[in-house]
């Protein structure tokens, strides 16, 4: 390669490469598909409790939360439809915090059912008539049997499918409704239903038989007299007419004819439970280390650029380089060498060879002359002889504006 010729780098062309797909797509729409399933079933639970809630309205209370049904199934779809769709999103936006969100919130919701579960065990089989326990639950409803309308409806359909009334006594149930306000005995209850019980405490055969006679009042009139002055008769005076039994035994033989089965339930339900917290952890797990290589594949293309950057700036530099060595190699070849002659003498000087050459007299220079002569000297010394780096240094200014390398003073 000749000094004259730039030098030609090359370089190689990195070919931009994709970071390996590490979320499967499989996983992720299977996580999508089935949340938006349960995300549907949760929109149709919520709609019935709403439209539940709407076609019977009552005032809310607080305890109403739980002993309304209406509340309950609206509060359990909402809760269904949040869950899921923090599922759903997640899995289709690929983000990290609805994916553990959503397991965080499934693991949650199973614990809650298993304490729920466990409670409800401890309610059954206390037999305890203090704190927490179906005895003092059966007591409070009677208690606020008129206050609460849903208590009253959640009362009445027990006593009516158990086939009881009141609570505890297996012989004389019944009697527990003197604690109600509005039923008991007292000399100071002015209610018409005094010494009386709920109409659900009726027999169903009582209105049946009353319902095939050939007088249509009779099944009205029956009814209205099953349940009147009950508190104040004996339980063999009762036994065709109402339920003298309490509720407490026949509830407790509900719950542990079915104890098995719940408890089996809440069993299994962990498997879907498992199932769907791992797969969201396993997906969420690759949409974490799919960013990662994004990440480091951003970081590699920017120490890329940044090296490909300072490459062509040490090209342009070296370009730049061989540019100028190549002008002065040029310039020093190609042009003739500048004759070794003299700079021509001031005009001065040139008179003063002159008057010399042609001059004969012997007379001597009259003073001005002499002055003037000595005025040049010292001008020119400091040219010549005074300092020979100086000399050199214009001379080799001189040579270089004859080469056109450095610019002259008249061009600037």
């Amino acid at each position: 390669m000749g000094s004259g010729e730039p030098q030609r780098v090359a370089v190689r062309t990195v070919k931009q490469r994709k970071p390996r797909q590490e979320i499967s797509s499989c996983l992720k729409w299977l996580v999508f598909f089935l949340n938006s399933l349960v995300f549907l079933v949760g929109v149709a639970i919520l709609a019935l409790g709403v439209y539940l809630f709407v076609k019977d309205f009552r005032e809310v209370k607080l305890v109403d939360v739980i002993l309304n049904p209406a509340i309950l199934i609206s509060v359990f779809g909402l809760s269904i439809c949040i869950v899921s769709f923090l599922g759903s999103m997640g899995a289709l936006r690929d983000n990290i915090f609805l994916l553990k969100s959503f397991a965080l919130c499934v693991f949650l919701s199973y614990i809650f059912v298993v304490i729920t579960t466990f409670l409800v065990f401890i309610l059954f089989y206390n037999d305890t008539t203090e704190g927490f326990s179906a005895h003092s639950l059966l007591f409070y409803a009677i208690k606020n049997y008129h206050s609460n309308r849903n208590v009253a409806e959640i009362m009445d359909s027990l006593q009516e499918n158990l086939q009881c009334c009141g609570v505890s006594s297996i012989a004389q149930g019944y009697r527990d409704w003197n604690m109600s306000y509005q039923f008991n005995c007292t000399q100071s209850n002015p209610q018409p239903e005094k010494c009386g019980v709920p109409f659900s405490c009726c027999r169903k055969s009582v209105i049946s038989e009353a319902a095939g006679s050939s007088n249509p009042l009779l099944p009205a009139m029956r009814s209205l007299e099953c349940w009147q002055n009950a508190l104040t008769k004996r339980p063999a005076e009762l036994e065709h007419d109402i339920y003298t039994r309490g509720c407490l035994q026949p509830l407790r033989g509900v719950f542990e004819s079915h104890a098995v089965h719940i408890g089996a339930f809440v069993a299994l339900l962990i498997i879907p439970v498992c199932i769907s917290v791992c797969l969201t952890n396993i997906l969420a797990k690759q949409v974490d280390h799919q960013r990662y290589l994004l990440e480091r594949e951003a970081r590699r293309n920017e120490r890329r650029r940044k090296r490909e950057r300072e490459h062509r700036i040490r090209e342009q530099m070296n370009s730049l380089d061989l540019m100028e060595e190549g002008h002065l190699n040029s310039s020093n070849t190609g042009r003739p060498k500048p004759p070794d002659i003299p700079p021509p003498l001031p005009p001065c000087d040139e008179s003063r060879k002159m008057s010399r050459a042609t001059s004969s007299s012997p007379s001597r220079k009259p003073k001005s002359a002499g002055v003037e002569n000595a005025a040049a000297r010292r001008k020119r010394t400091p040219a010549s002889g005074g300092n020979p780096q100086l000399a050199n240094h214009r001379t080799h200014q001189w040579v270089l504006q004859q080469s056109d390398l450095v610019p002259s003073k008249s061009k600037s």
